[in-house]
């Protein structure tokens, strides 16, 4: 498994929507295939899209002026990948009804970009909100989903990460920081500074790289 160190990242404000829609992943995954058996050159064409996009939106998000844009161009273009890759979602046939209705109320009120989460068919959706977003319109969607009985939650995606449980002193040697990014993965860090390694103690120590 490959790790990308993001090293400036801004807070993005998520909506979570729950459909209270049971769903099986079998179930989505078999009609996937039967779409490739069926429409075997198209869907292939589908998947390298959705390949593509995923790659292009790693490139936004870890590239150093993502921070800086977060409010306009970088973050647009993140918004406009999620709604592409939700439409070739839907052509995959893993949709559901209940998530379509989310997407097309938060279309309507035009406070973010939505698309399904996971394999699809009911679960969750995910919007990523827009900034400077009219907390009257934020809440009208509110009631209208509190209503029609979906789940939500707001919540962040970003912020400080993984810390350092501090003191960090393991066989009487400081953990610093270019031990700590210097780490492998998560088993690289759990054995550097991780609960197992250095026991119970309390604090947290979060490092960021000087601008």
């Amino acid at each position: 498994m490959q790790y990308t160190n993001l090293y400036s990242f801004p807070v993005l404000p998520l909506m979570l929507v729950n459909t209270k829609t049971p769903r099986s992943t079998a179930e989505q995954v078999s009609n996937v295939k039967a779409l490739l058996s069926n429409y075997e050159e198209i869907t292939q064409l589908m998947l390298q899209a959705i390949d593509k996009i995923t790659l292009e939106a790693l490139e936004i998000i870890r590239n150093n002026q993502f921070e800086d844009e977060a409010n306009h161009t970088s973050l647009i273009r993140l918004g406009e990948l999620i709604r592409i890759n939700h439409g070739l979602l839907v052509s995959l046939g893993v949709s559901h009804p209940r998530l379509e209705r989310i997407r097309e109320l938060v279309d309507h009120t035009g406070i973010g970009w939505t698309k399904l989460t996971g394999a699809g068919g009911g679960g969750c959706s995910i919007t990523l909100l827009k900034p400077g977003i009219k907390e009257a319109v934020k809440a009208g969607l509110n009631r209208t989903l509190d209503s029609e009985g979906f789940e939500r939650y707001e919540t962040e995606l970003g912020g400080d990460g993984v810390g350092v449980l501090w003191p960090a002193v393991v066989d009487g040697e400081e953990i610093t920081q270019e031990m700590f990014l210097n780490a492998e993965g998560v088993d690289g860090v759990e054995s550097l500074v991780g609960v197992k390694a250095i026991g119970d103690v309390n604090g947290w120590r979060f490092w960021r790289l000087p601008e």
